[in-house]
């Protein structure tokens, strides 16, 4: 409660009625559109206003009418009529404040010099014994004039002719639209010349290579276009224009909403050059000469690449969140609503977050790698990928094997470029009981110890690994460098091994199955009997 009220401000013939937080507002909006200033000044609180600057009330509520017309969207439907400030609720629209009196109302924030705010309340004011009123509270008053510094019309606005001040489609002046227009074909304009002087910078130059930078410059040269031709929009519109609350509210989030969008693009552009040529310069990772060092960052920089695009992602969601209010908006809704909606989120968004996770313990644990030689699920082939939620194989017959990663870790695999490259491959062949094995030893180390394809460090091995009713396995083991080389020297080994056998003798020791003959007199007298091979 105070004694007295906006002492030594103009008064009016008419008394306004100040009675609701809508009446107020109503009254300032219409009292102002009438350029009855003095009536649209009853609805302010110049308490925080010097006595000997209140003869300028009139004037300061012209200059807030134009700040609010120009920065602040009011929807006056959403005030409420009675006279202690409570809310009652509509279909469609719940507010945890409905039935509660209240003193204070904020109808929206505006900024000044991008970090101070300057909150735009109502506020419920009694005078004496009076009956309270409301009125647009003293600290919103006492920022008005540096609201109108910096938002107030430009110099461009004031030398226009009053016919281009008719204000058409959303409360903007003609020349303003016109101006937009002019803007937006600037801006094209600019990304349009910045994309053609990218394309005259890589086009011009005489190389059988790329350089790392050419392709950088032709990645990026859309995005940056879009970039630019968004921010000069922007700049010239910060600069020349003051659009109305309504159209301001669509046309500023909308132009940051492209620039952060096309500098995000830009961000991954450039990762994905430099990932990209990273792995065509210094590793080759479709052959079996990778260093096991270059494949393990190689993993991490192809999984980070991913995760820092997913950050963009929700950067970019973020700004478009923020820029629209949709939290002041929604707010509320996703409060009462949050836990069926965190229930519903977490059983949908399961799949994809597990995979989310695996890629990252791949990452870390890295149980394969890009480039490594593995066999899963009885396919052969190469990592080729990681991805945000799979991985792909590409196997020996050019196929592409695809692997959710959450399925990958919770399966065997095996993984023949872990630790070393080398592998030993196994050959069996099936000969008689018969056979001299020390034969087949000496021979299979003669030819492998021959062959291009062996590793020198190790010994070639022969061994009988197991027998059956008609023959024995022999087992030789054929060592490479690499899994590549190992499986072409066993394919070719075992041939020529096999080749071997069937020459040794005429065949004499091939795999035979022994069938015993009886005549009738040898089942008689048991003394006749003959047996026969094959």
């Amino acid at each position: 409660m105070v004694d007295s009220l906006n002492d030594g401000i103009p008064t009016s013939d008419s008394s306004p009625d100040l009675s609701t937080p809508l009446a107020t507002v109503e009254n300032f909006i219409f009292a102002c559109r009438e350029k009855d200033f003095a009536r649209a000044a009853q609805s302010l609180n110049f308490k925080l206003i010097p006595q000997d600057q209140r003869d300028q009330a009139a004037y300061l509520a012209e200059n807030f009418y134009y700040v609010l017309n120009q920065r602040l969207w009011v929807d006056i439907e959403d005030l409420p009529d009675r006279a202690d400030g409570q809310v009652i609720n509509r279909i469609g629209k719940q507010d945890p404040m409905a039935g509660k009196p209240r003193k204070s109302i904020r109808l929206g924030v505006i900024n000044i010099d991008d970090w101070k705010e300057v909150r735009v309340r109502l506020q419920r004011v009694k005078v004496g014994d009076g009956v309270p009123i409301w009125l647009f509270s003293a600290q919103t008053v006492e920022k008005i004039p540096a609201l109108y510094q910096e938002y107030g019309p430009s110099w461009v606005e004031e030398a226009m002719p009053a016919w281009a001040k008719t204000r058409l489609a959303g409360k903007v002046p003609i020349w303003e639209w016109f101006a937009l227009f002019v803007f937006v074909a600037a801006g094209v304009c600019v990304g349009y010349v910045t994309q053609g002087v990218a394309g005259y910078a890589i086009l011009h130059r005489q190389r059988k290579e790329r350089l790392w930078i050419e392709r950088l410059i032709d990645d990026l040269r859309v995005p940056v276009a879009v970039a630019s031709a968004a921010l000069t929009t922007y700049l010239l519109k910060q600069a020349f224009l003051s659009l109305t609350g309504p159209v301001n509210t669509v046309v500023d989030p909308v132009m940051l909403l492209v620039v952060v969008g096309a500098i995000a693009w830009a961000v991954l552009r450039g990762l994905d050059v430099a990932t990209s040529f990273t792995m065509d310069r210094y590793v080759n990772t479709l052959k079996d000469d990778i260093e096991g060092a270059e494949q393990g960052l190689l993993t991490k920089i192809s999984i980070a690449r991913r995760l820092v695009a997913l950050v963009a992602v929700f950067v970019v969601v973020g700004v478009v969140l923020i820029q629209l209010n949709i939290f002041d908006a929604v707010g509320y809704g996703l409060l009462a609503s949050a836990g069926v909606t965190t229930v519903i989120l977490g059983i949908a968004a399961q799949p994809i977050l597990g995979n989310l996770l695996a890629g990252l313990q791949i990452a870390i644990t890295q149980p394969v790698r890009i480039g490594d030689s593995v066999l899963f699920e009885g396919h052969w082939g190469h990592v080729e990928g990681i991805k945000f939620t799979y991985l792909t194989i590409r196997t020996w017959d050019k196929r592409r094997l695809i692997v959710p990663l959450q399925y990958l870790i919770s399966k065997p695999v095996e993984n023949w470029t872990k630790v070393n490259e080398d592998l030993t491959r196994p050959i069996k062949v099936y000969v008689d009981y018969t056979t001299d094995v020390q034969i087949i030893r000496e021979k299979f180390q003669e030819m492998a110890t021959q062959h291009e394809l062996w590793d020198q460090d190790s010994e070639p091995i022969v061994q009988v690994t197991d027998c059956s009713d008609e023959s024995m396995e022999v087992r030789a083991l054929c060592h490479a460098k690499s899994p590549a080389d190992a499986w072409n020297l066993h394919c070719e080994m075992r041939e020529k091994l096999i080749a071997f056998v069937q020459d040794l003798e005429s065949g004499k020791y091939l795999p035979r199955e022994r069938i015993r003959m009886l005549s009738e007199t040898a089942q008689g007298n048991g003394k006749q009997a003959s047996h026969s091979d094959r």
